[in-house]
């Protein structure tokens, strides 16, 4: 299925991607039946999730730039190696999550060229949420799904649920880097919606430097994860308030991460 796609200029889905989620199913199955236990598959059960939920969002992302004209790009095939900036969308936010705890998003980069609507610039930049957050719901729905004998496994998924809530809920934060900004930042005049050739297409006081910021999206991740334990406590309320309103137990919550904190 890997390669382009003839007529609409689609990209068949990767190789890699299908491994990932061959691990998830496999493992998930794995866990469920009790035919694996113990930290370590949880472990690698919650990253393989984790993975596949950047790679949805990249996807939403870029399947909303091909629906407003922009060529097809590489994550399409939620190909993980083939995202934009792989070190930010991808890595980054893996090895946060590993050492911080706690769902970090991928940085989305600046705004796509060739797009002077700021309804569409919006879109696009919404795009990636909004798939987070069906593979938010997809998860919910195997947590109600598994079996009340398959502590293992529901434990796994409500943390799994905590971390994309997380994630979610900081990528929306107006900060630049983030979605968040690009959601809100066609609409604020400024150099970034000016017309070329006008007065306020010039740089300008803060926004000038907020638009440099975007371009770099893993310093503002870095920056994030220093100073996570300013707003750690207030985040994980949020995330916990969240997980509970879908229905997610809080226990299973707390033992899925006692089970899969590694560090």
């Amino acid at each position: 299925m890997a390669g382009r796609v003839r007529g609409q200029g689609r990209i068949g889905l990767s190789t890699n991607v299908l491994l990932v989620g061959l691990i998830f199913s496999g493992l998930g199955f794995g866990i469920g039946a009790d035919l694996m236990e113990g930290s370590g598959a949880a472990f690698v059960f919650l990253m393989a999730g984790w993975v596949l939920g950047l790679c949805l969002h990249e996807f939403g992302h870029a399947e909303a730039a091909r629906l407003c004209g922009l060529p097809a790009a590489g994550s399409l095939s939620l190909d993980p190696l083939r995202a934009p900036n792989p070190l930010a969308t991808m890595l980054l936010p893996t090895v946060f999550t590993i050492l911080g705890g706690l769902g970090f998003p991928g940085g989305v980069g600046a705004s796509p060229e060739g797009v002077s609507s700021p309804a569409r610039r919006s879109m696009i930049a919404a795009a990636g949420p909004a798939m987070s957050l069906a593979f938010l719901v997809a998860l919910v729905v195997l947590y109600a799904l598994a079996s009340p004998a398959a502590e293992t496994l529901r434990a796994a998924l409500a943390v799994s649920v905590l971390f994309q809530g997380t994630a979610l809920i900081l990528g929306l934060m107006p900060v630049p880097g983030l979605d968040g900004y690009d959601i809100v930042r066609p609409w604020i005049s400024g150099p970034a919606t000016a017309r070329a050739g006008t007065a306020a297409s010039r740089p300008s006081g803060i926004w000038t430097w907020a638009d440099r910021m975007v371009r770099h999206s893993s310093l503002v991740l870095l920056g994030i994860f220093l100073v996570s334990g300013v707003f750690t406590r207030p985040l994980f309320r949020a995330s916990l308030r969240l997980t509970a309103g879908l229905g997610i137990d809080l226990a299973d919550v707390i033992t899925g991460y006692r089970l899969v904190r590694l560090w």
